[in-house]
């Protein structure tokens, strides 16, 4: 069964809400590289600690982190169910959406419809 079958508006709307934060996203743009230590997130967005740790639990709360205990250090990483859950809301929103890109040769190749690069060459040199 589909996320759109099973969830109510009000579940995909609060994920969404938690998404639509500029410092939850600064967040998970540097989890999206792997891996990371609170002080590395602090120190790759520059969000005071406190107000990181605020943020961290409310990405913690709607699953889309996973943390990990070493000694003292607590690291996240994205939780890639929440990332399909995410897809999942998305695609019931706007189908299609949420594909994966084809890459390059998907929007330039022959048959795309799309202007090639050769089309933008210069004719006549700049004065």
């Amino acid at each position: 069964m589909s996320f759109a079958a099973r969830a109510e508006p009000d579940e995909a709307a609060e994920l969404f809400r938690v998404l639509g934060h500029p410092l939850r996203m600064a967040i998970l743009r540097v989890l999206g590289e792997g891996e990371r230590a609170v002080g590395d997130i602090a120190g790759a967005t520059g969000i005071v600690m406190s107000t990181l740790s605020q943020q961290l639990a409310i990405l913690r709360k709607a699953e889309l982190v996973l943390t990990r205990r070493e000694a003292k250090q607590v690291f996240y990483s994205i939780n890639d169910a929440a990332v399909a859950r995410v897809r999942a809301a998305l695609d019931a929103l706007c189908p299609g959406a949420a594909a994966p890109a084809q890459g390059m040769a998907a929007l330039t190749g022959p048959g795309s419809g799309r202007i090639g690069a050769a089309m933008f060459a210069r004719v006549h040199p700049r004065p």
